[in-house]
């Protein structure tokens, strides 16, 4: 009798072992080449990192306006050239310390010297605590945009434990992990997975989600996000069980997956767009007349069906997404989607052109494979020579930084709420957009007193680039996921969250 109940009670623990530490598992299509989001700009490294692990001073609620998230609340002065925050108290990092001034100004300061555009904006300016809990910026310019490039930033603005600045590695990237998020970062294993646990004195603030803002439950004890490259394998494991969500799903298996049982296709709006990087320190594409040439000779569209399938995609000329009614000036040009080999091969006659091939630079991400094919087919059609270069997306990201090795990198970034924000644009990021005329007008827009002068600006700056050429915006993608029905709760506004997420049978 005594060793049946000793298996009986040995049963009962191994049950509430299992029901504690309830699984979400996340297949997501890259693997991040860093978790410093401070440093890096990868969308998935800000899925699994950025609110989960660490907090923003400000998010963004659903409108797409800057909210307190570790503040209480924070105000600008008259003219719009300070702003002063007032932090929460009892927010406890990781480690069990509280938050305070010190750990706000330190990674503030250190985002601000990581993000070029930011640092248009502020020229010297820099954060500094008033007392403890309050922290305040001053700048000799109007600072007006601030608060949403903070709680936007593809590089994102957020609050590590300033101990974690103290362990850099030799690149000067962080070894430790230490926020005041739902989730405490447990391992990264890399070509595998990154394991979240819940934070047991999680201090949460707010009512209901309003997009990245308000009270996060975290009912799920942990999150396994695994690195699936592969959209078949994504979908498959979706399929059989074997993870309980995906991103990226493929268009072309949207129907078939509609009719599955146990599975949620959810397909939303614009979520961001699919450029084509020029690189403007590159001997080819760094002419004028080269990137005029091959924007005249491409079919856009052709471009994108290679990508997204024939479903997941919207095409306009606009750089930001539909919805951002206040940043969707009237779109007069004709240097979009234009189609005309003709034309390019005129223009590449005429210049010269001596067959120096196109370099295009290429992940094997969701299908970015094919539309680097695609790409490389309308050249060759207009008369440009080509060579293609596809890799893994982390070899694609350091490759990327070289500007000896491209001259198209082919990308997709995420919605951003303010066009400043849009990476193409900085002189720093990988294309190098170092254009004085283009660096005037961003100042401009960066420092404008109102919102209807920054529209303005917004105008006139998008009407420049579709002659100078930074980039390429082909179209713009839309958010397709896939999962169980037994995961209810994913929060879908700016990406992908599971702050409220529950697991049921």
């Amino acid at each position: 009798m005594r060793i049946i109940l000793l298996v009986l009670l040995a049963l009962l623990v191994s049950c509430q072992g299992e029901e504690a530490v309830q699984t979400l598992s996340v297949a997501v299509s890259q693997e991040p080449p860093t978790l410093d989001v401070h440093v890096n700009s990868s969308q998935v490294a800000r899925y699994i990192m950025a609110g989960n692990v660490f907090e923003r001073l400000v998010t963004l609620d659903g409108g797409g306006r800057a909210v307190g998230e570790l503040c209480s609340s924070f105000l600008p002065s008259g003219d719009n050239h300070s702003w002063t925050f007032h932090l929460r108290q009892g927010v406890l990092f990781h480690n069990g310390r509280e938050m305070t001034s010190a750990d706000v100004v330190a990674s503030l300061n250190r985002w601000v010297e990581y993000n070029s555009s930011v640092r248009q904006v502020l020229g010297d300016a820099r954060f500094y605590a008033l007392d403890e809990y309050t922290v305040r910026i001053d700048a000799e310019q109007s600072i007006l945009f601030l608060p949403e490039m903070m709680a936007s930033s593809p590089q994102s603005a957020v609050v590590y434990a300033r101990e974690m600045l103290e362990t850099l590695d030799g690149d000067g990237l962080v070894t430790e992990y230490i926020g005041t998020g739902p989730y405490r970062f447990v391992s990264w294993r890399p070509g595998q997975d990154v394991t979240l646990e819940r934070f047991e004195d999680y201090c949460p603030y707010g009512g209901e989600m309003d997009g990245l803002a308000g009270y996060k439950h975290a009912y799920i004890p942990r999150i396994v996000y695994h690195f699936v490259p592969d959209a078949f394998a994504r979908t498959a494991g979706c399929e059989s069980g074997q993870y309980h969500f995906i991103n990226d799903m493929m268009s072309d298996d949207e129907a078939r997956l509609r009719e599955r049982d146990g599975l949620v296709v959810s397909r939303g709006e614009e979520a961001g767009s699919f450029v084509l990087l020029f690189n403007k320190r590159s001997p080819l594409t760094g002419q004028q007349w080269v990137r005029t040439a091959v924007n005249t000779a491409l079919d856009l569209d052709v471009i994108m069906k290679a990508c997204y399938g024939s479903g997941g995609y919207a095409m306009h000329g606009d750089y930001m997404e539909a919805g951002q009614d206040l940043w969707l000036p009237p779109f007069d040009t004709d240097r979009y989607d234009v189609g005309d080999k003709e034309e390019a091969a005129a223009m590449l006659e005429e210049n010269g052109y001596d067959g120096t091939p196109v370099r295009i630079l290429s992940s094997n991400l969701s299908n970015m494979d094919r539309a680097a094919l695609a790409l490389q087919s309308e050249l060759e059609k207009a008369g440009f020579s080509t060579q293609v270069e596809i890799v893994d997306w982390a070899t694609m990201m350091a490759y990327r930084s070289d500007e000896s090795r491209w001259d198209i990198c082919i990308t997709a970034m995420t919605q951003v709420p303010l066009p400043s924000q849009k990476l193409f644009l900085s002189p720093d990021y990988a294309g190098w957009s170092d254009d004085p005329v283009l660096q005037s007008l961003m100042q401009d827009f960066s420092q404008a007193s109102s919102i209807e002068e920054a529209g303005d600006i917004w105008k006139d700056i998008q009407d420049y680039c579709y002659v100078y050429l930074p980039a390429i915006v082909c179209g713009h993608y839309l958010s397709g996921y896939l999962y169980r029905t037994s995961l209810v709760g994913v929060e879908e506004d700016y990406g992908f969250y599971f702050y409220n997420a529950q697991l049921r049978n």
